[in-house]
């Protein structure tokens, strides 16, 4: 995992681009959310994953990846992470910068620092045979297998999301 001053994009690209896996990268409008998604790309919005960024009481950093079209049940996401769900909480767009090291709207499941927490909603994988997930930046979007996504992120797997 890299972690340095560079642009974040090209760091989480260069994981990609090493990982030798199989991947596109999508140039788009920029977009933040999957309402502008669905209206401004051409991606079906059932194969969007989106990732939500947490931290525990402790200041660990959570990356929470599920569809787009789904919510994150926070009572499973923390069974899963091994946390007591009061403990768990939603960052603010200050934190997403500080914490995870990306403006909101561009947050990848791919960690840029060391210590964040991966977890990949068990649903994910019934997306296929590609899915689209952010790259660090609102205008650019990854195509990858459900299963390389999880190798790449080094991704804990379980169920987290509710319609």
């Amino acid at each position: 995992m890299v972690d340095g001053g560079s642009d974040p994009f090209e760091r989480l690209l260069s994981q990609v681009e090493e990982s030798g896996l199989d991947f596109t990268v999508h140039r788009h409008r920029p977009t933040r959310t999957i309402e502008e998604a669905a209206r401004s790309l051409d991606f079906e919005v059932t194969r969007i994953v989106k990732t939500v960024a947490f931290r525990t009481r402790r200041g660990l950093p959570i990356l929470a990846a599920l569809r787009g079209t789904r919510r994150v049940d926070y009572a499973l996401l923390a069974r899963l992470a091994k946390v007591k769900r009061r403990d768990l909480s939603a960052l603010a767009p200050d934190e997403v910068r500080a914490l995870i090291g990306l403006e909101p709207g561009s947050v990848s499941p791919l960690p840029l620092r060391e210590g964040q927490g991966v977890y990949l909603d068990l649903d994910v994988l019934a997306i296929g045979p590609t899915l689209y997930c952010g790259l660090g930046r609102p205008d650019r979007t990854l195509e990858i297998a459900p299963k390389d996504l999880v190798e790449l992120a080094g991704a804990t797997l379980g169920p987290f999301s509710k319609p």
